[in-house]
């Protein structure tokens, strides 16, 4: 995830960022990806925005092209409401649209402002009932300190927290005695801790270099670090004290299938000169069960159809019958 800028927020300059919460175009997101070998999961990011700039999503893939799936919303315009005090300006033909300033002597009386209706005034005699004082709470919030720090190194986060309290003695009680109402925001504050120290950033493997027999598998190795809640690519001798994962393996989907040759030479196919003769050869699964021709490798195929020599045929003098008429007989010399 990219902005226009050319400033990398998740992943870039082909390194893997680990999931989390990465911050970028105005919002936060929330980046998860499996880190399982084979997983049919796909990466993600969500956002609740809104953003202010515009973004460009990149993607690399070493199989098929699996698709995107994104979803977005977009903010609709609020519709401005009348004011309380505002009566449309009608025609009044015919009395409709309007209305008559003569029967609105017999109305409430508004404020020039518009704020509201005016106090009912009382007789000269009356005096104004006296409202008694307020009742202080019995109960209020009261701040208990906060939580602990989301991240164990680096930089993370801590929100304070309240509680109820009795007004009395401070002493704890159910939160529904206390006014949910007033109860104050949690206030949030970064909490920088201790450098993490630098770790091996293991990426998945590769498909196996072949589909059945002995191949290889590959996968990307990194030293990474966190800084204020990036994971930044280091160098590897920031590494050193770790065990440095392989990034090469032998792999074997299955055992490849092979030649089978199913019977004998069959008998030459002429009695004497040059001929053919054939023999049946198939490919066979690891488990004896025949599998198409392309499943076997077809350079070591063998051979299925070759020439037979039986021998020169035998010279003889042959003949025809007499024939009717007297004439010289045709000897024919073969």
């Amino acid at each position: 995830l990219r902005s226009r800028s050319g400033r990398s927020i998740i992943n870039g300059n082909w390194a893997i960022d680990r999931p989390g919460k990465y911050e970028g175009a105005g919002t936060m997101f929330t980046y998860r990806r499996p880190n399982e070998i084979r997983s049919t999961a796909g990466e993600s990011f969500l956002a609740e925005g809104p953003t202010n700039e515009i973004l460009d999503v990149y993607m690399i893939f070493q199989q098929p092209n699996p698709g995107i799936h994104y979803e977005y919303t977009i903010p609709e315009k609020p519709v401005d409401p009348q004011p309380p005090n505002h009566r449309p300006e009608g025609n009044a033909v015919n009395g409709q649209g309007g209305y008559d300033n003569h029967r609105n002597t017999h109305q409430e009386n508004y404020t020039p402002a518009g704020g509201g209706r005016d106090p009912p005034r009382l007789p000269d005699h009356q005096v104004p009932a006296v409202q008694p004082p307020r009742r202080p709470r019995d109960y209020n919030w009261k701040m208990a300190g906060t939580t602990e720090c989301s991240a164990s190194c680096g930089t993370g986060f801590r929100s304070s927290s309240f509680r109820c309290v009795a007004r009395l003695n401070q002493r704890q009680v159910s939160e529904a005695l206390c006014d949910s109402s007033s109860k104050p925001a949690p206030q949030q504050e970064a909490c920088s801790l201790q450098p993490c120290p630098a770790f091996w950033d293991i990426g998945e493997w590769s498909e196996c270099s072949t589909t059945c027999g002995l191949g290889m598998q590959h996968r990307q190795v990194l030293c990474r670090q966190i800084y204020a809640n990036r994971t930044l690519n280091v160098h590897t001798g920031r590494c050193e004290h770790l065990e440095r994962p392989e990034i090469t393996s032998s792999c074997q989907l299955k055992i490849c299938s092979e030649w089978q040759v199913r019977s004998e030479w069959s008998a030459c196919s002429v009695p004497c000169g040059l001929g053919q003769r054939s023999r049946e050869v198939r490919c066979v699964s690891n488990v004896g069960d025949f599998v198409p021709d392309e499943e076997c490798n077809m350079n070591l195929r063998p051979f299925d159809v070759e020439n037979c020599d039986t021998g020169s045929c035998a010279k003889s003098w042959f003949y025809t019958e007499w024939g009717n008429r007297v004439g010289p007989t045709l000897i024919h010399f073969q």
